[in-house]
């Protein structure tokens, strides 16, 4: 069927409620020129931004409009937006560190002392923490037709799924990972995510507008996301995979308004509480800010810290912020020393999907526009175009703040994130030179000599010897640490022959700088491929 033309640059743009003042008000005109040129640029529909600090609200505003078919409606600050992965922080985390809190969950445990399926050897690094840091080992996203109607079931299909690198060792921002924890949440309260939340955190707090599959009731002041299959998406979860699980997932599912968002946010700002209603300790809520040693480093409990895409926010904010963001538009940036916060909701992807790149940059324009009026951080906004890592089915892909983009990773880096299961069972000649190290700068050669089912049996060195530092013809010699004998590249004999490549059946290439300098690297390559194809052994370039 053919989409509704997306009639934004058509539309005027409507404020809507001023904002709050004070005696000495912040400047907040900078946030005013930033939503309508998003608007008028078609963009996004409209958006609200709310601003607070501890219990002041200095900004609430909404721009444009809250849906553009199949009637233009204006956007107000009482819309409810779905909130997507912000999900994750405001709902699954808050529910898991409940848990915690009450002694019915600890969060060095392994996920299979809470979930069956998962109790097995392979899954005793996956721990609670480990979930919730997105370091578990889990890729971004589950492939089609694992996510089923039944959560169960879906647990089940996940334990079978292999890792991307070993628990721990990593960081890959993961829709899976926070399913498991809605489920543990489930099967630890014996009540399903959406009941335990509102119970525990939404009712307490009084949030009217917040929660899962909202009723019809609200249904005037939701905004629609996409069309998908022959109709728009109107108070239905646009996440595909929470749709399939009911509207209930801890990746993807609750609705919610600016302004409950930002009694969240002033809840933990404060310690656990708002005025006499305290739902978690202090030093849970401190807990859930303090960046963890797995992987890159770059997360809190729930939070994004200081990965690549949360950093082109972060020079407006203090050094101790968190961030995260949602597929559908929305923003929440944290300051807990400061108390400030920021909630920035957007419908992005009405009604046509779209806006991935765009959405970014006005994220970080808006971070740059309240830092200037509060923080006074004098940084001018850089765009971190981060890749995207976690396709939606049903339109373009999230980026990589959700999916923190990491360093980039040399090829033994990924070897070793998974276990060097790629080699096992083969015996490995190895070319390499002394720029044949890991991230931590060990040896491929030590790696490979004790990785589990590699049979490292030769090691031929290039120009300039196995250390880099030879300046004639480099003799034939073996590996002082392993044992290994090395044969040269670069002497009498510029390429391996039968009798080096005896009982050999893969050949990995290492040497990171080849086809960078001038030296021989690049020649030695060739003829190493020449040699092995004329013998049928795989080469493997890193």
């Amino acid at each position: 069927m053919v989409r509704p033309p997306l009639v934004l640059a058509a539309l005027a743009v409507a404020l809507i409620g001023p904002a709050i003042a004070s005696a000495q008000a912040p400047d907040f005109s900078a946030v005013d020129d930033v939503a309508r040129e998003a608007i008028q640029s078609g963009e996004i529909p409209g958006v609200v931004v709310l601003v607070g600090r501890h219990d002041d609200v200095l900004l609430e505003r909404a721009w444009g409009f809250r849906r553009v078919v199949p009637d233009p409606q204006p956007m107000t600050t009482d819309t409810i937006f779905d909130i997507a992965s912000l999900t994750k922080p405001f709902g699954t985390t808050l529910a898991i560190m409940s848990l915690v809190e009450r002694g019915a969950l600890k969060l060095d445990a392994p996920v299979g002392r809470y979930l069956s399926d998962f109790r097995k050897p392979a899954f005793a690094q996956v721990t609670i923490q480990r979930l919730l840091t997105h370091t578990a080992g889990f890729p971004a996203i589950p492939p089609p037709g694992v996510v089923r109607p039944s959560a169960s079931e879906t647990v089940r299909a996940l334990s079978r799924l292999p890792f991307e690198y070993a628990p721990g060792t990593g960081t890959q921002y993961s829709d899976i990972s926070f399913i498991l924890l809605g489920e543990v949440v489930h099967r630890v309260s014996g009540q399903t995510l959406d009941r335990y939340l509102e119970r525990t955190v939404f009712k307490p707090l009084g949030l009217t507008d917040t929660g899962f599959n909202p009723p019809p009731s609200l249904r005037d002041r939701i905004a629609p996301t996409e069309w998908t299959n022959g109709h728009i998406l109107f108070g239905e979860v646009h996440d595909p995979r929470a749709r399939v699980l009911g509207g209930v997932a801890g990746h993807a599912g609750i609705f919610s308004t600016a302004a409950d968002l930002g009694r969240l946010c002033r809840m933990l700002v404060d310690g656990g509480k708002i005025d006499d209603v305290r739902v978690f300790k202090p030093e849970t809520v401190h807990a859930m800010w303090t960046r963890t040693a797995d992987g890159s480093g770059s997360r809190s409990l729930g939070w994004d810290v200081s990965s690549v895409f949360a950093r082109s926010m972060m020079p407006f904010f203090p050094p101790e912020s968190a961030i995260h963001t949602g597929f559908t538009g929305t923003t929440a940036l944290i300051d807990p020393q400061s108390g400030v916060y920021l909630i920035v909701l957007t419908n992005r992807v009405h009604p046509s999907g779209g806006g991935a790149a765009k959405i970014r940059e006005l994220r970080v324009r808006m971070a740059a526009a309240v830092g200037a009026a509060l923080f006074d951080s004098g940084v001018p906004p850089q765009i971190v175009e981060a890749e995207s890592t976690s396709p939606a089915s049903d339109g373009p892909a999230e980026p990589r703040d959700l999916a923190p983009v990491e360093p980039v990773r040399t090829g033994l880096d990924v070897l070793e994130r998974q276990r060097f299961a790629a080699l096992a069972g083969y015996s490995i000649g190895l070319v390499t030179n002394h720029t044949g190290i890991d991230g931590q700068g060990r040896r491929n050669v030590d790696l490979l000599a004790t990785a589990p089912g590699v049979r490292l049996t030769a090691i031929f060195s290039p120009e300039h010897g196995l250390g880099g530092d030879a300046n004639a013809d480099v003799p034939h010699s073996r590996d002082a640490v392993t044992g290994v004998p090395v044969w040269s590249l670069y002497g009498p004999t510029k390429r391996p022959t039968p009798a080096m490549l005896k009982d050999i059946t893969l050949l990995v290439f290492d040497i990171q700088d080849v086809g960078v300098r001038y030296y021989t690297y690049l020649t030695t390559l060739v003829y190493v491929m020449e040699e092995a194809g004329r013998l049928g052994i795989p080469v493997l370039v890193l």
